[in-house]
């Protein structure tokens, strides 16, 4: 799933997003670039890979009532229980939560970083961008 964030893009800089009716609503401070994220439980969540960036705990403040749904031993997504937009992935082993960058209402100074869970990634489909390839998780220092 997502990769937890090392360093923020801007510490400075808070994004704000939303669901698609607006029932829930967020604001982000210092957010990672963002990851695509080919494995089956994002594969599986969505239809597709997801792309995603990451923030602290202490720096997202959620307004609504975000539908947590247990998707392993070890994680969850979160979704608007109104319109069912899917905005977050949380892992109890990060200190960090992912925000699926569709939900971002301005994603400017966010870079797409890489490819992550490129070994379940489905057949239908070739990576062809030429950004970075990861089995698994990037190396420490390039998240």
């Amino acid at each position: 799933m997502a990769v937890e964030a090392e360093v923020a893009v801007d510490a400075g800089k808070t994004y704000t997003g939303k669901c698609l009716c607006g029932a829930i609503t967020f604001e982000a401070k210092a957010l990672s670039d963002i990851w695509y994220c080919h494995c089956n439980q994002c594969r599986h969540l969505t239809g597709l890979y997801i792309a995603a960036a990451g923030v602290k705990r202490d720096n997202l403040r959620i307004k609504g009532e975000v539908n947590w749904l247990p998707i392993s031993e070890r994680s969850k997504s979160g979704q608007c229980p109104d319109c069912g937009s899917y905005m977050f992935w949380d892992s109890h082993g990060f200190d960090t939560i992912s925000i699926l960058a569709g939900s971002i209402d301005d994603t400017t100074g966010l870079e797409v970083k890489g490819h992550i869970y490129t070994s379940e990634k489905g057949a239908f489909y070739e990576i062809t961008d030429g950004l970075p390839q990861y089995e698994l998780y990037p190396p420490t220092g390039t998240r």
